[in-house]
């Protein structure tokens, strides 16, 4: 399955959090069960690594809400979205292969394999970490 011959900027806008990998792209039904699983169980699936794309062409991405990657991104009509990082100054290249108004998925290439890597478009907040000192 793939996506249109260009990217819908509007449907990238906002906050993508991981969910999977997969070797190759889920299909629109198996999205949509994938989507209850995650609803039913948000902290079982809804990883702390997030996109969260701008209007502005700008992005962010965090681990555990630790900015890791901040830039622009512009994207392409082969779907393809580059990356340009003003943090570690390097780029990357995601290639889409499916997005709609809940899921992006993307293919990532490494040095030994290329997989497919799923977000999902969601505002969910993480509960906070409780921690408590015994003496």
């Amino acid at each position: 399955m793939s996506c249109s011959t260009t990217i819908d900027k509007s449907k990238i806008l906002g906050s993508w959090y991981f969910v999977d990998y997969t070797d190759e792209p889920y299909t629109k039904t198996e999205l949509e069960k994938f989507e209850n699983e995650i609803k039913n169980s948000p902290e079982g699936w809804i990883k702390h690594f997030n996109y969260k794309f701008d209007k502005n062409n700008t992005y962010e991405y965090k681990i555990y809400n630790a900015l890791t990657n901040k830039g622009t991104y512009s994207t392409n009509k082969q779907d393809l979205i580059f990356l340009f990082d003003k943090i570690q100054s390097k780029n990357d290249t995601m290639k889409v292969e499916y997005l709609d108004d809940k899921f992006l998925q993307v293919k990532i290439s490494s040095s030994e394999t290329e997989r497919i890597a799923i977000y999902y478009k969601t505002e969910y907040k993480f509960p906070k970490v409780e921690v408590s000192i015994t003496k």
